[in-house]
């Protein structure tokens, strides 16, 4: 009697967990759509700022009486743009990343009920989030910055593309080691 009820106990808490999972997939699409929308944002903001101070900059060139204090000032204000612009890249990707955790919450609510099994998918979800994510970040800023600065924009494809690289080549060795032993 008393374990009929911890089991019907234990599955009515596991139906639970993977309803909020499910409902969650949307959260998660949410969270996804608006990280890449915040990074692109900032990054066209930058570019749009950067093509004001080249106009600026060739302004001043020709007028030769330019005063030292409007260049202090025109120095606090690239300090503070560039604190905000990581501030925010730090921020799309983070929400990127909460993203895809979201988004594969109910394939480790369903592996969860295997003992050893459901830790390491857990873990293993993680880690692909976190290079997922950061592949996401730096292929969006990429695309982006290829337009102004072309070897910018080809550093940050090469930096976004390593993860995914990394991502394809533990899923390659797991399954050759896995052909090798049914061999």
């Amino acid at each position: 009697m008393m374990t009929q009820n911890t089991d019907d106990n234990s599955e009515n808490h596991f139906r639970n967990r993977l309803k909020i999972a499910l409902k969650n997939l949307g959260i998660g699409m949410v969270f996804i759509i608006a990280g890449l929308f915040l990074l692109w944002h900032n990054e066209t903001n930058n570019l749009e700022r950067e093509r004001i101070a080249q106009a600026q900059s060739v302004l001043a060139e020709n007028q030769e009486n330019a005063s030292e204090k409007n260049s202090e000032n025109a120095t606090e204000s690239v300090v503070t743009i560039t604190m905000f612009n990581w501030g925010f890249r730090i921020s799309g990707w983070i929400i990127l990343f909460l993203g895809l955790a979201t988004l594969f919450k109910p394939l480790v609510v369903l592996v969860d009920k295997i003992p050893l099994l459901g830790n390491f998918v857990g873990r293993g979800i993680t880690v692909f989030a976190i290079l997922s994510s950061f592949s996401l970040s730096f292929l969006m800023v990429s695309a982006i910055w290829m337009v102004t600065k072309p070897v910018y924009g080809a550093v940050m494809l090469l930096a976004g593309i390593i993860p995914l690289l990394l991502l394809y080549r533990s899923g390659r060795r797991a399954r050759l080691k896995r052909a090798y032993k049914q061999a």
